[in-house]
């Protein structure tokens, strides 16, 4: 209570020293109404609101590029998995499918904040340079930072067994990519919908701050 009171007399005095009149109805009205009044607040809570709403559509607009591309790169696992098993002469379009949703996915992931998401920047990172060799030998390079290109004439050329093995349904780099890309894709949903609640819930901000701010004499 102490701060309060000493707050709106330090209005109080500001405005007898600038020759206002102080009056005994003036006295009682909050600090946040007299900072409306000149137009203080009422700019500076604006801009609050605007930083807000922009930044909370900007983490829901990055989030849900990542559950699409984290979307896709499990839908071409998959269906890349299921087309090696069975030899099928259509997978190299679904093998350069693969390679650029993972690419989006890896890319998407450093706009997304979070210790989840660098934990899983990182594993996809590993996963693929710890099958740098591999990759290569089916016409898949792996760069320095992770990321994957297609040789489609060396893929085609390549080994069908090597080819099996690595990117088959049940070998252990596609069940590896298939479970993080899965796990991608959850957490992108809750960052979509932790950011959708905080951008709708922005409009509050204001009676908030006025709240925390409307001090009585």
């Amino acid at each position: 209570m102490m701060s309060r009171r000493t707050t709106t007399k330090m209005v109080n005095n500001s405005r007898r020293k600038a020759g206002l009149q102080t009056s005994r109805k003036s006295s009682k009205n909050s600090l946040v109404n007299y900072l409306m009044k000149d137009g203080v607040a009422g700019s500076r809570l604006a801009a609050i609101n605007a930083n807000s709403n922009l930044e909370s559509r900007t983490e829901k607009a990055n989030a849900a590029k990542l559950q699409s591309s984290s979307r896709m790169l499990m839908e071409q696992t998959r269906l890349l998995g299921d087309k090696v098993d069975n030899a099928s002469t259509s997978m190299t379009n679904t093998a350069r499918s693969l390679v650029d949703s993972f690419n989006e996915t890896g890319k998407n992931l450093k706009k997304v904040s979070g210790v989840l998401n660098d934990y899983y920047r990182q594993t996809m990172r590993d996963l693929a340079l710890d099958n740098k060799s591999a990759l290569a030998e089916i016409g898949i390079t792996v760069s320095s930072d992770g990321t994957l290109s297609l040789n489609q004439e060396t893929f085609e050329a390549a080994d069908g067994e090597k080819v099996k093995k690595l990117l088959g349904s049940e070998g252990e780099f596609m069940k590896r990519l298939s479970f993080v890309a899965s796990r991608v894709f959850d957490s992108a949903g809750a960052s979509v919908e932790s950011a959708s609640s905080r951008y709708n819930s922005s409009g509050n901000l204001t009676n908030s701050y006025l709240s925390k701010y409307n001090f009585r004499g």
